[in-house]
């Protein structure tokens, strides 16, 4: 179905240097030194990755990654079934990525498990909660191989998971925004994605054509305190018992550069900006019966608040964390 199913790149060994090895010990049984070490030597694969295919792909061009530490199960899951659909996908020369295109639906079919989100006074399971982390590690990866990024949206706020550093991170929802890049490099490129432990991580694996990409410091500004706690009264919870959904988030405005330096000469810049609002903290609280709705800053009745981004209800926007 257009994947490798399977792909193991050769790894360096070590061999035992007995002669080194056997001065050494020689040298302590005759008083000369105190101790010794194995002396061992760096081997290389008999055969290199590039042997086995005409695609190009021959190496590492570009990492990301991202910590994930302190999601719910569910989360965690999400993270796991997004790492599985993109790992192993072959990028042709010329072809744009999308990564909206290459998850496919986000539904229970394709494995996703929903997360509680906040909509009007009721919660609520919605699927797919976790793929702003695979969108956020992607695009670092993207960054890392010097490919030139066609389409790419911040978070509405900013999310512990993916800082530091400030406004290096995607957010994706179907069908806006996506996340895209271009394959300019005149090869194949193979998409490796894994989890090691609380990291995951993508590589691009390619050719490298001598081009040189530079990322900028982030420069963070306009930076806002959270506002006021947010209550929302809801009949899931006993009376009285108050819940928290959301911790409060600090507003900012981060900005960097992106610089591709071509073999050829050519210099290509790129600016990425990113607006995070400010997000007071959101909490529960169970009532025997509800109120009126009072509708505060010209928010619109049926506003839909979940995992930390508010939206109206038309059209229905709600990135996926």
């Amino acid at each position: 179905n257009g994947k490798v199913m399977e792909f193991s790149p050769g790894v360096v060994g070590v061999e035992l240097n007995e002669k080194k090895t056997k001065f050494g010990i020689v040298n302590v049984l005759f008083g000369n030194a105190t101790r010794t070490a194995i002396e061992v030597e760096k081997t290389e694969p008999l055969t290199q990755v590039a042997v086995f295919n005409e695609m190009g792909i021959k190496e590492i061009i570009g990492i990301g990654s991202s910590n994930f530490a302190g999601s719910p199960v569910n989360r965690l899951h999400n993270i796991k079934v997004g790492v599985q659909s993109l790992n192993g996908i072959l990028i042709a020369p010329n072809e744009t990525f999308s990564m909206l295109k290459s998850l496919g639906e986000i539904n229970a079919e394709r494995g996703y498990r929903p997360e509680l989100v906040i909509k009007g006074n009721k919660t609520t399971p919605e699927f797919g909660g976790g793929l702003c982390q695979v969108a956020t590690t992607f695009f670092r990866a993207m960054l890392a191989s010097g490919l030139p990024v066609l389409e790419r949206q911040s978070h509405s706020y900013r999310v512990s998971y993916y800082e530091p550093p400030v406004g290096i991170d995607a957010t994706i929802y179907d069908p806006k925004p996506d996340l895209k890049f271009l394959n300019d490099t005149g090869n194949y490129i193979l998409i490796q994605a894994r989890i090691e432990g609380d990291e995951l991580v993508f590589e691009f694996w390619g050719t490298k054509d001598g081009r040189v990409a530079v990322q900028s410091e982030p420069i963070v500004f306009n930076r806002t305190s959270p506002p006021p706690a947010k209550l929302i009264e809801t009949l899931d919870l006993p009376v009285g018992k108050k819940k928290c959904t959301e911790r409060a988030h600090a507003g900012a405005d981060a900005i960097f550069t992106y610089t591709i330096t071509y073999i050829d000469g050519v210099v290509k810049t790129q600016e990425f900006k990113s607006h995070y609002k400010p997000w007071g903290e959101v909490c529960l609280i169970g009532v025997e019966k509800l109120s009126e709705p009072i509708l505060e800053d010209g928010a619109a009745d049926g506003d839909i608040v979940s995992n930390g981004n508010v939206a109206t209800s038309t059209p229905p926007v709600t990135p996926i964390q």
